[in-house]
């Protein structure tokens, strides 16, 4: 039900591509879109009271150079995110993901390895950074990351929004407010500087709330000795390897 929701909002709001990924094309110094609303208000709703329910003793606590955000990416205790995260990963949002940004042969992170959910309170922040590049359990080169943010009433004085810099590090060219639903999909650069550094001021009962996903790509080549072929069913009794027949039409 979560998957067709998705997948039909989608392709109701959202199917014309062409346009997307000129808009994602168009950004000064590195690929970078928002689109508002990007998934099903019911699905957002459930993802960020799935997200409240978790237990901060539960979660990883982020505090590297001074940042404070509580991450949490073990689908077996989120049904709903499970549900969410698999549709993300399926063939049907790839395609339209590569088809969006230009990219091809993305691949998914089952793990989740730095993704999944995020949350931060009042007096939190994000100290400006880039990403990290490579994700050692995949062996695999990062391309995309992609954030929907899962706050229905977050003001503007509150703070929060994650700012992006020129590959300098010192005019911020982008500010994306965490608003309900909001899809922010960047192309790794790694001179991408974001951040939100400013401690936040929302009230004490609220917080900061988005789900992450990243997606990567392989610069790997096949062995030479060992090229790619299909399932091999003839076998040369003689030669004592297996073969293939060309395929008629």
């Amino acid at each position: 039900m979560i998957k067709q929701q998705i997948l039909d909002h989608i392709e109701n709001n959202f199917s014309d591509t062409y346009s997307i990924h000129e808009e994602y094309r168009s950004h000064p110094y590195y690929c970078l879109i928002e689109k508002k609303n990007f998934l099903p208000a019911n699905i957002v709703k459930m993802l960020s009271d799935e997200l409240d329910n978790i237990p901060l003793d539960k979660c990883k606590k982020f505090t590297r150079k001074g940042s404070c955000m509580y991450e949490h990416n073990n689908l077996d205790e989120t049904p709903i995110a499970d549900a969410v995260v698999n549709t993300l990963h399926g063939s049907t949002f790839l395609n339209w993901l590569q088809k969006a940004t230009g990219t091809v042969d993305l691949i998914p992170d089952p793990h989740l390895i730095g993704a999944g959910y995020a949350k931060s309170f009042a007096g939190d922040s994000l100290q400006v950074h880039t990403d990290f590049n490579w994700n050692d359990q995949l062996r695999l080169h990062r391309m995309l990351s992609i954030i929907i943010y899962l706050n229905d009433d977050w003001k503007d004085d509150w703070g929060g929004s994650l700012e992006f810099y020129d590959t300098k590090r010192k005019t911020k060219i982008n500010e994306v407010k965490p608003d309900n639903g909001n899809l922010l999909i960047w192309r790794y650069h790694n001179l991408a500087y974001h951040g939100y550094p400013s401690p936040m001021k929302c009230p004490k009962n609220k917080s900061r709330k988005n789900l992450r996903l990243f997606y990567y790509v392989s610069n790997a080549n096949y062995d030479d000795k060992h090229p790619p072929h299909r399932s091999l069913y003839w076998f040369d009794d003689k030669e004592k390897v297996p073969y293939d027949v060309p395929w008629k039409k």
